[in-house]
């Protein structure tokens, strides 16, 4: 786990390309109870042709789920989210998308998430000042408390993915999330499939091809 950084990534580079390469850059965030570690293992599985390069950033916060017991982390409070712990990840990770771009060349930025993390994901991929070749949310949805104008960033394509029997959240915040941003001029690209709060293969295989359309 790196450390000098806003936040603490992991970094993994499936071609072993040199970090001094410019690359694909694919951010992708983890969910609520979780860690970078937790999604560490789908780069392989999503390294599209030419390579890239993926960086896993892990949550600001200690996640606990009673008072005293706690386990991974996560990136805001409550469900629907707080919207001060939003506030307070979002700035983080802003800063930290700016950092990893200074960091590493990058020829193309992917911001991706699940879960919790596919909330961020679109969050921050929809407010960062820095060039957004795609946005993908899986098992996730929109923060629609305080959207900014989306109309300088409709032209970003966006995947969302969801399990239409997810019973941690609910099919319904990836419908919303695609009619709000679609009703922006977004051109959103949307897959259900039959399952819960996972990821599946058949989605993995979709990813990859999107990542790979935006390289």
């Amino acid at each position: 786990m790196l450390t000098d950084l806003s936040l603490r990534y992991l970094l993994s580079v499936p071609g072993g390309r040199s970090d001094s390469d410019s690359m694909p850059l694919v951010v992708l965030i983890h969910g609520r109870g979780a860690d970078a570690n937790d999604l560490a293992d789908l780069a392989p599985l999503l390294d599209p042709p030419g390579g890239a390069r993926f960086v896993f950033p892990n949550a600001p916060k200690p996640f606990e789920a009673y008072p005293g017991m706690s386990f991974g982390w996560t990136w805001f409070d409550g469900w629907p989210p707080n919207r001060e712990s939003v506030s307070a990840s979002r700035e983080i990770l802003l800063r930290f998308l700016d950092e990893i771009g200074e960091r590493y060349p990058t020829s193309a930025l992917i911001v991706a998430g699940f879960s919790q993390g596919a909330m961020m994901a679109l969050d921050a991929g929809l407010r960062t000042a820095r060039p957004v070749a795609g946005i993908v949310a899986m098992s996730g949805g929109l923060y629609e408390e305080d959207l900014p104008d989306l109309a300088p960033k409709s032209s970003i394509p966006v995947l969302i993915s969801h399990g239409s029997l997810d019973d941690v959240v609910p099919v319904n915040y990836a419908r919303r999330a695609r009619a709000a941003l679609e009703g922006q001029g977004f051109d959103v690209q949307y897959h259900e499939y039959p399952m819960g709060h996972q990821v599946a293969m058949e989605e993995i295989e979709v990813v990859k091809a999107f990542i790979a359309s935006r390289m």
